[in-house]
């Protein structure tokens, strides 16, 4: 991930960073809550936000605090421009 707008990217950091906390909260209560499929919904639901904002979130930080990251070398025969001919 390459961050073209840094500002952009830190509201989207901190947008997922709350949709994490509240996906715990409603995690928490589904794990308190009793058995039914509404709680079995609600528990799957909530893991699922938790895991994929986070995980967003993650990339985002690491986009922005990182290192810069190298190009890709090109070493595969299929990674060669067309129009170069092998002799």
């Amino acid at each position: 991930m390459h961050a073209t707008d840094p500002r952009r990217a830190r509201r989207w950091f901190w947008v997922l960073l709350a949709l994490a906390v509240l996906a715990m909260g409603a995690l928490y209560q589904g794990l308190r809550a009793a058995p039914g499929p509404g709680t079995g919904l609600l528990v799957a639901g909530s893991a699922l936000a938790v895991v994929a904002s986070t995980v967003q979130a993650a990339r985002i930080l690491t986009a922005l605090t990182g290192p810069p990251r190298l190009p890709r070398l090109r070493t595969h025969r299929s990674d060669r421009p067309a129009d170069v001919r092998r002799r």
